[in-house]
């Protein structure tokens, strides 16, 4: 027989492990030179006719991220760029910087693992990412801490995730993709928070981010993603409070209602 205070015992038991979360969101482009000299007339006709293009031809050209520990956010920032390698390795960064680690006889230790949480970012933002990644790791030779954290995200082989996560499995827990994982289906971050009365979309579309960048607006573009992120952190710590009633330490919604990332051109 199951009490509720041995149900929230067993939530407790579970989610402790989960003490860090990487919010994050991806803007992208047209990969306009790569389309040009690879796209065959298939991909031409759904460019053509407004359809989403294939994952690869997705060029990243904004990236906005909120780093949490321990129910208090660390770092929050929004950067904007032309030059994708350096987006892409800000990203590898951040996820490696989200980890918590302990140094013991001078080896490094990983002790907990980052929650990834993002809106459709398991079928868009991470495909693209590790996508657009193949393009530039060989220049990170240099850096081998983040390909050792790429390797990391892309291992398969803790199968039931007892030691270290399994990023790439659809079902991973340490990945929430708030409206499939939560509400089983995929929808829009603007629906979404429409619902919890949460504000969003106030400094542009998703749709006029190609135009943004040809303007070279990189501000408005990284105005828009920060944007998308604090809605994101909001929309879950509004899951988490009254769906989940706390289950993670994550910030409140009056905590993220007041922050503003720091915006960064490159």
């Amino acid at each position: 027989m199951w009490s509720w205070d041995s149900i929230i015992e067993q939530r407790k038991r579970y989610t402790k492990s989960f003490k860090n979360f990487l919010v994050f969101d991806i803007e992208t482009v047209k990969d306009s030179k790569m389309f040009q000299e690879i796209a065959n007339e298939k991909e031409k006709q759904k460019d053509e006719d407004g359809e989403f293009l294939s994952i690869p031809f997705h060029r990243v050209v904004s990236l906005s991220y909120m780093i949490i520990k321990n129910g208090e956010v660390i770092e929050f920032k929004s950067f904007s760029s032309k030059n994708e390698e350096f987006l892409l390795q800000k990203f590898w960064e951040k996820f490696t910087n989200s980890h918590n680690f302990l140094t013991q006889n001078g080896k490094k230790f990983i002790t907990s693992f980052p929650v990834l949480i993002t809106i459709n970012g398991k079928d868009f933002d991470m495909p693209v990412i590790k996508a657009r990644t193949l393009k530039y790791v060989s220049s990170l030779d240099h850096n081998d801490t983040i390909k050792k954290f790429i390797s990391i995200f892309l291992d398969k082989f803790d199968k039931w995730e007892d030691n270290y996560p399994r990023y790439t499995n659809k079902y991973t827990p340490f990945h929430i993709d708030i409206p499939v994982d939560i509400l089983g289906k995929k929808m829009s971050l603007k629906n979404l928070c429409y619902l919890c009365s949460i504000p969003v979309k106030q400094e542009g579309e998703g749709s006029k981010v190609e135009e943004y960048f040809n303007d070279g607006n990189l501000e408005k573009i990284a105005k828009y993603c920060g944007e998308d992120v604090k809605a994101t952190a909001m929309l879950f710590s509004y899951i988490n409070t009254h769906f989940l009633l706390n289950a993670y330490p994550f910030p409140s919604l009056e905590t993220l209602e007041n922050l503003e990332p720091e915006i960064i051109e490159e």
